[in-house]
């Protein structure tokens, strides 16, 4: 099991926005983010200055330190291999297959939503708390696609000990 997610240029009610960052962290513990340089066609699609401060990613360090859409995915595709993949917004599905579109492919894998997983497993709000609360404990910082893809696999380690 895995958990992917994005970080984005906005979010979506603030304009058409796309994937800048993308971490998938699985469950063992492993973990690899990208930043993602964008594409023409994103040009003149909507960037937020409130989601520049919240992630702390500019559009310089894109051009600088990206990489291409393309090399990016098919990294992603390598790391997620085997794994069944979850995030806890439906909008990483969403950026999943802008990120796809933007290398004229198909999202290569299915995004399922984490709380499905637990309330099918019978987890507890009261225990998803409680492991929540610990894993920001050990990994506080937000808007970081690394360490919030890591701080969700860890809650999930915590909530599922059998893998």
């Amino acid at each position: 099991m895995a958990i992917i997610d994005f970080e984005a240029s906005c979010l979506p009610e603030a304009g058409e926005s796309y994937p800048i960052e993308v971490a998938l962290a699985k469950v063992d513990g492993t973990t690899k983010s990208w930043l993602i340089r964008p594409v023409a066609e994103w040009e003149y699609w909507d960037w937020s200055v409130e989601a520049e401060h919240l992630h702390g990613i500019s559009r310089a360090m894109l051009s600088e330190q990206g990489q291409r859409p393309q090399q990016v995915l098919d990294e992603l595709m390598a790391e997620a291999a085997g794994c069944e993949v979850y995030a806890d917004c439906d909008l990483d599905a969403y950026w999943l297959e802008t990120l796809a579109q933007a290398c004229d492919r198909a999202a290569p894998f299915r995004v399922r939503y984490l709380g499905e997983l637990l309330c099918a497993q019978g987890v507890s709000r009261k225990d998803v708390v409680a492991a929540l609360d610990h894993a920001k404990r050990l990994l506080p910082a937000e808007h970081v696609a690394r360490d919030d893809a890591s701080r969700l696999a860890l809650a999930l380690r915590l909530l599922t000990p059998v893998h």
